[in-house]
């Protein structure tokens, strides 16, 4: 089920249902944080991801794309052809989200781990 479809999971309109299948994804949370600062090539996203095979990422990646939260780019003038990616305009609008749910999930971890 994509993002768009899950604006009426529960047969009304929930937003916060689209916002958590964009960011479900074992990878997608880190790719997206890897992206908020500078556009990467995908064999630099691969590298940068331990664990991660690229079957994977490549999955992880259409699915962002699919969702149009990354763009991804294709210049075939250089060799091996190069391909990148980097936040679209509405990626760049989840980048105070996910900055603010890192800090809660700090937050939360440091009183877990205190009790």
């Amino acid at each position: 089920m994509d993002a768009m479809a899950m604006r009426t999971r529960h047969t009304e309109l929930c937003p916060l249902d689209t916002t958590l299948k964009i960011l479900d994804g074992k990878w997608k949370s880190i790719i997206l944080c890897r992206l908020m600062d500078q556009e990467l090539r995908y064999t630099e996203l691969l590298n940068s991801l331990s664990g991660c095979t690229r079957r994977m990422l490549s999955l992880q990646l259409k699915q962002l794309e699919h969702d149009q939260i990354i763009c991804k780019e294709v210049d075939r003038t250089y060799v091996p052809i190069k391909t990148s990616y980097h936040l679209s305009p509405l990626g760049q609008s989840l980048v105070p989200l996910i900055r603010a749910m890192d800090t809660w999930g700090r937050d939360y971890l440091q009183v877990v781990a205190n009790n």
